[in-house]
């Protein structure tokens, strides 16, 4: 009798014991889940203007240093909606101006979204708009924001682009990453180019594997190829001058850049004294040492119609046209082109585009 009372006693102490166990590893748990999420420390990265942080509950973020350039753009003041999927819904295509200067400076970085094949085109398919490009990703595949910018967006959409993410930059562009498999950035949160938004898939309305990528500015949509080549993974140009017609679901970028033609590097073409007065911004001298009597002269730029005072002035690139041939036209000089445009000297001028004046 007094051994089955012992085994009783030992039973109840034992499963008191993993009562006991149980109940702290299940505080431990709780504990834990509610760390509260502060930040530790402060890393670098390899760009000066971005910090790295980490927090205590093993998350991480990139925070801008230069907060003038990101959150406290003029692009964040006004229209930010984090729930829906258009912000600008009360601002009509007829208010937005003629032409839009859409800069990427060097310090905001670039990457493109991803590289390869551009399955479908911006355009009419199959009787319906297609607002952006397709190309081809593997399930889980990394997806990269493509500039630095905040997130304005980061939802679920049962409208067909299901898993979407769309990050608002400082100059206005919004660019949108749709059908992820899943989504890894938040609303409002900052990101850097080339930072994991989310990750390829097929949700939504889509039939195959493929990251659909759009470009947009006030809710317009453009051809996404305007600014970058996909198969490169580069873009295409540092300075773009957006232009109203451009948000036609007919006006596409591939017509325009496939007839482009290139001219030689302006300093590659002139005498040492030409040379020295482009590099100094200064007008060359009427005694020039080049030899000007085999040399075909550029045509004169065509006259601008007449704009409101203070108006940006813009020229459109047509053949034989040079920096230095322009400045001399427009009573300029080419530093304050180059200065201008957010180019270089020997920036090659492409047909078509359009190059700011004042």
């Amino acid at each position: 009798m007094r051994r089955g009372a012992i085994r009783a006693f030992v039973g109840c102490v034992a499963m008191l014991c993993v009562t006991v166990w149980q109940a702290s590893a299940q505080r431990t748990t709780l504990a834990r889940e509610d760390i509260p999420r502060l930040p530790v420390d402060t890393l670098p990265t390899d760009r000066d203007e971005v910090r790295l942080v980490t927090f205590t509950d093993g998350t991480f973020r990139y925070i801008p240093t230069n907060p003038y350039n990101f959150h406290s753009a003029p692009a964040y003041d006004s229209h930010w909606d984090t729930l829906n999927l258009f912000a600008y819904r009360a601002v009509p295509l007829d208010e937005l101006p003629a032409v839009v200067d859409i800069e990427f400076f060097e310090s905001q970085g670039f990457r493109a979204p991803v590289t390869g094949r551009v399955l479908s085109r911006y355009g009419r398919r199959s009787g319906r708009n297609h607002n952006g490009v397709d190309i081809r990703v593997d399930h889980g595949q990394p997806i990269f924001a493509a500039f630095d910018g905040v997130v304005r967006h980061s939802r679920w959409n049962s409208g067909g682009y299901g898993n979407i993410v769309i990050v608002r930059h400082p100059n206005g562009l919004e660019t949108y990453y749709a059908h992820l498999s899943r989504r890894a950035v938040e609303a409002d949160e900052w990101v850097r180019a080339g930072q994991v938004i989310g990750y390829g898939g097929r949700t939504g309305r889509a039939s195959a594997l493929h990251l659909h990528f759009e470009t947009r500015y006030a809710d317009q949509s453009f051809d996404p190829e305007r600014l970058i080549d996909f198969e490169e993974g580069t873009l295409r140009r540092r300075d773009f001058a957006l232009r109203k017609e451009y948000f036609n679901i007919r006006s596409r970028a591939s017509e325009e850049i496939d007839g482009e033609e290139t001219e030689e590097p302006l300093l590659a073409v002139l005498s040492p004294a030409d040379s020295l007065a482009v590099v100094t911004g200064a007008l060359p001298a009427a005694d020039s040492s080049a030899d000007s009597s085999t040399a075909s002269p550029a045509p004169a730029p065509a006259d601008l119609p007449p704009t409101a005072s203070g108006a940006p002035v813009y020229h459109k690139i047509v053949s034989g046209d040079t920096l230095l041939a322009l400045a001399l036209h427009y009573d300029t000089t080419v530093a304050k082109l180059c200065d201008l445009n957010h180019i270089t000297r020997t920036t090659t001028l492409r047909l078509g585009r359009n190059l700011r004046i004042k």
